[in-house]
């Protein structure tokens, strides 16, 4: 028993002193709560309150934008958005600056934006330097491609088919239109051409807003584009480089196509191989 009287002395005073310990935290830690200031955190609340409002409104007038609600050259006046949208017009600024970066709303002189519009001239030009570009990239991958690009197409289209299916009888969203943009930039990364690969991804990046106005009349024009694109992902492996030079061309050129007819535009190019 002498051994263990100084061990519960020992042990009576640490519990004393963490007892103190803790209770000079628990203070330490309350006055430092009294000191906050209420004008700080009110700040800090409303950025951080701004920012989310304003990625909401982006990406709402974005989803708008290419479904069709907020058509192709559309003014968008500030009022009615304000209203339409249950915000202020200093988050639709922000929302409306991101999308004209994006291209799909253009600036107006004292008047704010615009919905970006459909040009015939731009999409004919568009048109015709993707055939020739993509189609010149997509060639030199399944010549030069290695055993990483299959892989890469395998995997892009697996995963086009999956959003294929999600999508399937109702409307395609931003999942389907990534996956899609995935499994064309797969077919053209085997090039070896860094800048060719670029200049393709560019202009089909411009053309991306053109597709999504055209995607409602794949079925009155009855287009199979998973058809399509397990054709092009069959010839990309198969290394069938004239068979898959002809099908890219034919599908880019589908889709202007389709809505060149549906603008009534006379003497329509043809953008196909023969």
């Amino acid at each position: 028993m002498r051994n263990v009287a100084p061990l519960l002395s020992l042990l009576r005073w640490v519990t004393a002193t963490l007892r103190g310990a803790d209770s000079h935290v628990k203070q330490s830690f309350k006055s430092f709560a009294d000191r906050r200031r209420p004008g700080k955190v009110s700040r800090m609340v409303k950025r951080g309150g701004s920012g989310t409002r304003a990625t909401e409104a982006y990406e709402r007038l974005r989803q708008d934008i290419f479904m069709g609600r907020l058509e192709p050259g559309q003014r968008l006046k500030f009022p009615a958005l304000c209203a339409e949208y249950e915000t202020s017009a200093g988050v639709l600024r922000e929302a409306l600056t991101r999308l004209a970066a994006e291209r799909l709303v253009t600036p107006q002189p004292h008047q704010g934006y615009a919905v970006a519009s459909l040009s015939v001239g731009e999409l004919t030009d568009l048109t015709a330097a993707r055939v020739e570009l993509e189609a010149l990239t997509f060639r030199q991958s399944m010549i030069s491609g290695d055993d990483r690009w299959e892989a890469e197409v395998v995997a892009a289209h697996h995963l086009l088919c999956l959003r294929e299916r999600e999508a399937e009888g109702g409307v395609r969203g931003d999942a389907w239109y990534l996956a899609h943009e995935a499994f064309h930039a797969a077919l053209v990364s085997g090039c070896g051409n860094r800048r060719l690969i670029a200049i393709a991804q560019g202009l089909r990046a411009e053309t991306e807003l053109y597709r999504r106005w055209a995607a409602p009349l794949n079925a009155e024009h009855d287009r199979d584009p998973a058809a399509e694109h397990q054709a092009l992902a069959d010839a990309a492996l198969a290394r069938d480089v004239d068979r898959g030079v002809t099908l890219l061309r034919d599908h880019i050129a589908f889709t202007t196509q389709m809505l060149l007819s549906r603008l009534g535009a006379d003497d329509a190019p043809e953008f196909s191989a023969n």
